[in-house]
């Protein structure tokens, strides 16, 4: 057996230096202009009425623009739009005045809770231009916000909006400080204005490209100029945020305890910024991922951590067609650190993050190189992992080990031009203790994606070695060399029709391991058809099988069925259609959905239900009942069956705090994917290792509430338990956060 020493990355820097000057060589191309021209110069001016109740008037002074064209469904738009925008040099104005014949939907009363779901209309700002950091700000009928920023995946500053209903229509006022911003110092600016309409799934935008796709309304290559905004200080400001925090549990479960932390974030330019936390504390009870829904695979979850989510939008960027579930960088395995010191930046075309976590006996760290063409149609992207631990036996590394090294580098060259053509080629190496074999431990891909408004076809060349599987990251089947191929048709109904949208999909996969061996096939068809009232049916047929390769040789490895067929109706779904998010069709704030899926899983048949349904209670309530089950009827004459029961009230009780109550069940035995049972309720899909003691789970209780508010420099959470585990914690939790400086997340 060959071990191979850590990488001196010799072969990175050969293949980054040939691919920037390749970058250089297509740096040529001219920057793309919609269509349409669209520029606004932006007046400066006292600050207008905010009041959404009064009339357009007294914003005469502003710069006026229109939102003719419907991206989703590329045609004119189907009713009027117009936007004002203007600024003092400290804040950003924007109204806009909606004609709309369709009901409301404006469900939502807290701000950050269940975006996407009611009409909105929004601003996208590019404070550099092609360069630098995006922003988006939000706003539904009622005043209902939301904002995003590719600087941090918590942005949450402090802002205004308001909005009102009227005969026809409704107006919305938006008053956002500039300074929550960064990189405003240049005046010219890119930006779009746009506008949903949920119950038809249009979408209205200023600037457009007549060939651009809706998946293109928030790509800065199809925005227009904004001309006039210059900032009355451009300088950002430092952030700190101060936690403390007390626990309260049970004298036998060792619960109680106070603690205090910071997470503190340094500008160094305008478009850069050092950031660290000492003694973090990331509690995460309001997000409940416990599910039934069988799968071979290892989930994925949200990260959710201020340290990690800063920074987030340079890491794992990188395209990914017909894949099958790859992440060099999977923070959420990343335990707890003591510290943790990052920096982020930006620069004309190029970008540059880095951060190191230390924890007990292991850092984990990451490096990422970005650099992208004027027209932003050719990047590149080279990232860097390494993970080391070393710790006793008993509180192992990984998998029990008690010593880790690992070094993984990753670099993709990308092409997109945000109209028909997405391509780009792959070159992965992983190093370290837990490889073995030196030339079995890379990645290899080239993908294409060729679409339009209703067309998308994908094709997919991989290969990823026996060893290719990062310490820090989560491949959920290395091992596989072979091709992936989608195709997603979509046709789209008259706006008088009862039909919205039908769709058709397929895909298919095969793959091979380093013996040659087939160890992964995929087979899938589904047939989606969406009413313009809202009703979503779908039909899966096809068949899916998997290598059992946990520790197996020779005859001993099997070729695992884990095919499920079914059916499956959403009443109040969403409304948009996009062949690259196909069957996907958005959000809605209350769903109710019924399916049923049967077919081989494993050894034996496996019939599962989900049944969901969230309803209105009152202006401002929700209600969630959910009831799923899983039988599995084994071939030696068993039977495995589990439910998932669960209950949740949410209650929006203002525009920046709200409360939420759940309990949940989980009992019975889950299905096996394998022969060898599950190790315990939290791994029920997972094969275990081999020797490993097992046990069929008998029951698990979750019951959890939280209360949250967010004022102007502070946050204040109030729970009991930890909706994210599988059963209660018996504790309450009381966290107060102090932002010095800048807002949260900014």
């Amino acid at each position: 057996m060959n071990h191979r020493k850590p990488s001196d990355g010799t072969s990175s820097v050969k293949l980054v230096s040939i691919l920037c000057l390749l970058l250089a060589v297509c740096g040529a191309a001219e920057a793309q202009t919609p269509a349409t021209a669209a520029n606004l110069i932006v007046p400066h001016g006292g600050p207008p009425s905010l009041d959404p109740t009064a009339s357009a008037a007294g914003w005469s002074g502003a710069a006026q623009a229109t939102l003719p064209w419907d991206a989703s469904n590329q045609r004119a738009a189907s009713e009027s739009t117009t936007a004002y925008i203007q600024t003092d040099g400290k804040f950003i104005y924007v109204r806009f005045d909606v004609t709309q014949r369709e009901a409301l939907l404006a469900q939502q009363h807290t701000n950050n809770v269940g975006d996407g779901t009611d009409d909105e209309v929004w601003v996208d700002l590019w404070p550099t231009g092609n360069n630098g950091f995006y922003y988006q700000f939000a706003a539904t009928s009622n005043g209902t916000h939301y904002q995003y920023s590719s600087e941090n995946s918590i942005y949450q500053p402090n802002w205004d909006s308001f909005g009102a209903v009227h005969a026809g229509g409704y107006t919305v006022t938006m008053k956002i400080p500039i300074e929550v911003m960064r990189g405003v110092g240049s005046g010219s600016w890119k930006a779009q204005l746009a506008r949903v309409i949920r119950s038809t799934g249009e979408i209205q935008v200023w600037a457009y490209d007549k060939t651009e796709t809706n998946q293109g309304v928030d790509n800065v290559r199809f925005a227009g100029g904004l001309r006039g905004v210059v900032a009355a200080a451009a300088r950002p400001k430092p952030r700190v945020g101060l936690y403390t925090l007390g626990e309260l549990g049970s004298p036998y479960s060792g619960l109680s305890t106070s603690r205090m932390g910071a997470d503190i974030s340094i500008p160094i330019t305008s478009t850069a910024s050092f950031y660290s936390t000492l003694h973090p504390d990331f509690s995460n009870v309001e997000v409940d991922q416990q599910t039934i829904a069988p799968t071979a695979f290892q989930r994925f979850f949200t990260e959710v951590r201020p340290f990690f989510t800063q920074g987030s939008g340079y890491y794992n960027n990188f395209d990914c067609n017909a894949c099958p579930g790859i992440s060099e960088l999977y923070t959420p395995g990343i335990p707890t650190p003591r510290a943790g010191y990052a920096f982020e930046g930006k620069q004309g075309p190029f970008s540059l993050a880095a951060f190191d976590a230390i924890g007990i006996g292991r850092s984990d760290a990451a490096q990422v190189f970005g650099v992208h063409t004027s027209n932003n149609a050719l990047r590149l992207n080279v990232q860097r992992v390494a993970a080391d631990c070393n710790l006793s036996a008993t509180n192992g590394c990984q998998n029990g080990q008690p010593t880790v090294h690992d070094d993984n580098v990753l670099s993709q060259i990308e092409y997109y031009d945000g109209k028909h053509v997405d391509a780009y080629l792959d070159y992965g190496n992983d190093s370290g203790s837990n490889v073995l074999v030196g030339n079995r431990a890379q990645r290899y891909e080239a993908a294409t994606y060729l679409f339009t408004n209703t067309l998308g076809a994908a094709f997919a060349a991989r290969k990823i070695g026996q060893y290719y599987n990062p310490a820090d990251g989560l491949v959920q089947h290395p091992d596989i060399a072979g091709y992936a191929t989608f195709l997603a048709k979509i046709w789209l109904f008259k706006e008088h029709s009862a039909l919205n949208s039908v769709g058709i999909s397929g895909f298919l996969d095969r793959y091979h391991d380093h013996t040659g061996a087939l160890d992964q096939t995929d087979n899938n068809i589904l047939i989606d058809v969406l009413t313009r009232s809202r009703v979503d049916a779908q039909i899966s047929l096809g068949s899916s099988y998997l290598l059992q390769n946990f520790g197996c040789s020779g005859a001993t490895c099997i070729f695992t069925p884990i095919s499920q067929n079914g059916v499956g109706v959403t009443w109040h779904s969403g409304t948009v259609n996009s062949p690259g998010n196909f069957p996907n069709h958005g959000s809605s704030s209350t769903p109710t959905t019924i399916t049923y899926n049967t077919g081989r899983f494993g050894p034996g048949k496996l019939d599962s239900w989900t049944r969901s349904s969230t309803m209105r209670v009152g202006n401002r309530g929700s209600l969630l009942l959910e009831f799923d089950d899983t039988r599995q009827y084994l071939d030696n004459g068993g039977v495995n069956v589990q439910w998932l029961e669960r209950l949740g009230y949410n209650y929006a009780t203002g525009p920046n705090s709200s409360l939420s109550i759940g309990v949940r069940r989980i009992i019975g035995t889950p299905p096996l994917v394998f022969t060898a049972a599950p190790v315990n309720c939290t791994t029920v899909y997972v094969a275990p290792p081999p020797g490993a003691i097992t046990a069929p789970c008998t029951g698990a209780w979750n019951l959890s509430f939280a209360y949250h508010r967010q004022s102007l420099h502070d946050e204040l959470y109030f729970a009991y338990g930890d909706a994210s585990q599988l059963s209660t914690t018996p504790s309450f939790i009381l966290k107060l956060i102090h932002y010095f400086g800048a807002a949260k997340g900014t």
